[in-house]
């Protein structure tokens, strides 16, 4: 009798999971980085408008699975597509990713510091592990950007540049932080640009010559190709000065 009772209330627990309506998934997501706008269907299978506090905003899709504990996701923006899964464990949770991100996606971020350029960002597979406070990466990867017509804004002047295609090569570094390293391919390890999520939050950036020369912007100094000329330091979400 036990026996069943357990197998009676296990099944009702499940049946109020599958028909929870997906509204009640704010309750896990909303904050100020993210939140779920309109949701539809349910906590097990549903959808939403995911918007973030970079002012990217997407399509979000999920799908509960219980045979590994976690979400199959499905996230899109006109001719953006990423694949994902979230696996919930005990001490850390496990996030995957791949698929392609199309320019004008990224467009709300890049206006901010008065930048912008086209094409496609190919993510291949990439698996981020989330210990609480930070997050590292399970193994290196990298990012691709198809290249073109680079436009951007700075010390009130305009400049502009047909850029080739770069890559990203993306790891954590020896102090935990999330870090892309910037080449002109994949057998290419003459760093162009460094980007890194610190662990207190901040973004750092670093700009070496080369870049430089290559997005036409004026330098009349003898510096190598790999010397970083501009670093900067700050909050992701900070507006730009």
């Amino acid at each position: 009798m036990k026996i069943r009772i357990a197998i009676i209330a296990g099944l009702g627990a499940l049946w109020v999971l599958v028909n929870l309506p997906a509204s009640q998934a704010r309750n896990a997501i909303d904050s100020d980085q993210f939140a779920l706008i309109a949701p539809t269907g349910t906590v097990w299978q549903g959808s939403a408008k995911l918007v973030t506090a970079l002012g990217i905003e997407s399509q979000i899709q999920w799908q509960t699975t219980l045979w590994r504990p976690g979400l199959d996701l499905q996230i899109t923006d006109k001719n953006s597509a990423i694949t994902g899964r979230i696996e919930f464990g005990i001490a850390a949770q496990k996030l995957q990713l791949t698929g392609t991100i199309d320019a004008s996606t990224l467009a709300p971020l890049l206006r901010r510091y008065d930048l912008f350029l086209p094409g496609m960002f190919t993510l291949n597979e990439m698996t981020f592990i989330w210990e609480p406070p930070a997050a590292r990466m399970a193994a290196p990867s990298s990012l691709i950007w198809s290249g073109g017509d680079l436009r951007y804004i700075l010390a009130k002047q305009q400049y502009q540049a047909v850029m080739p295609p770069l890559v990203a090569k993306l790891a954590s570094n020896p102090q935990g932080e999330l870090e892309a390293r910037i080449v002109a391919d994949d057998q290419n390890d003459a760093l162009l640009m460094i980007l890194r999520l610190k662990n207190n939050g901040n973004l750092y950036f670093g700009v070496t010559r080369g870049m430089l020369r290559l997005a036409n912007y004026p330098w009349s100094g003898d510096e190598s190709e790999s010397t970083l000329l501009f670093e900067v330091e700050r909050r992701l979400t900070q507006p730009p000065d």
